[in-house]
């Protein structure tokens, strides 16, 4: 084992030792485990949508998939450091999450495949925003509720629910009273390609509540996007429209960028109506949406008023 190596164990075993330090109170479970109910369930989540909503309801997380990521695709809110990481979406560290004795796992239908392995050791729960047919903002609404009411509040959920409601009414009202351009939404996935945001995405369903115009008319996925050449980005930018960056942007792009006459021939850039933007996760949920409006109408806001 590398010293490396030995210092990830290491540190991650302290954070087990920590959290799995703290008395376990019961929690009522159909399936796995009878218990006597608990203010606090001991919960591990393989998605970042779901955890940002335990955080949202109060309920932090014991351990979560790639919480080494977490800084780099949610920043928001920030993960203590008691968090155990678990291993990544799509290979788990069973022994670690078996160590800190969980009430519970939510999984997603991408996560799915470890359903059968971690009813051995818990309770498990799908939670699943993206469904054929629907919207990611609807499910997300649908799904927080029942996550509030599986860890046992169910008033902490309808209330935060309330929230983000009012929020979005805020800030449809708000755009009432702007001249906002239409935005193109993008993440870099290298020097030369971007993943660009439409249809089917909580991005797009945000601004189609609040009344923004996607500058990306084009198709896309079940997921909400198209991987698209910085060259059909440039065929399809619209003149008025801004192109929203969002992080992260790794550094190494930036100089590349800098030097690409592609780049540089693109309306926007030439016309300085790019931004780059903190993250806002993609495939989040209601936390998401919040950061969304702070993070994006915030922007058009001051540069638009």
């Amino acid at each position: 084992m590398s010293i490396n190596n030995f210092n990830v164990r290491r540190d991650l075993l302290k954070k087990i030792a920590c959290v799995s330090s703290v008395p376990l109170a019961p929690f009522v479970l159909t399936g796995h485990k009878s218990r006597a109910a608990s203010p606090s369930p001991r919960i591990i989540s393989l998605d970042y949508g779901v955890a940002t909503t335990l955080i949202a309801l109060g309920n932090f997380p014991v351990g979560i998939a790639s919480a080494d990521h977490w800084d780099r695709w949610v920043q928001e809110p920030a993960l203590p450091d008691t968090v155990a990481d678990i291993g990544h979406d799509l290979v788990v560290n069973k022994e670690v999450i078996a160590a800190l004795q969980p009430d519970l796992v939510f999984l997603t239908p991408y996560t799915m495949a470890h359903q059968d392995a971690l009813r051995r050791i818990t309770d498990v729960e799908i939670i699943s925003v993206y469904q054929e047919g629907t919207q990611p903002m609807d499910r997300s609404f649908i799904e927080t509720q029942r996550i509030a009411d599986i860890i046992g509040a169910p008033e902490k959920g309808a209330a935060y629910i309330a929230k983000v409601k009012a929020k979005l009414d805020a800030a449809r009202q708000l755009v009432d009273k702007l001249s906002l351009p239409p935005i193109t939404m993008v993440n870099f996935m290298d020097a030369r390609h971007v993943r660009v945001f439409g249809t089917n995405s909580l991005y797009q369903n945000v601004i189609d509540f609040i009344g923004l115009e996607n500058g990306w008319k084009g198709e896309t996925n079940y997921w909400g996007f198209r991987t698209i050449g910085l060259e059909d980005l440039a065929i399809s930018s619209q003149g008025d429209m801004d192109l929203i960056v969002f992080e992260p942007v790794v550094e190494d792009i930036r100089p590349t960028l800098a030097n690409s006459p592609l780049w540089k021939d693109l309306p926007v850039v030439k016309q300085n109506r790019m931004t780059i933007l903190p993250a806002v996760l993609m495939f989040g949920m209601l936390p998401s949406i919040e950061r969304f409006i702070d993070i994006v109408l915030g922007h058009l806001e001051a540069k638009y008023k």
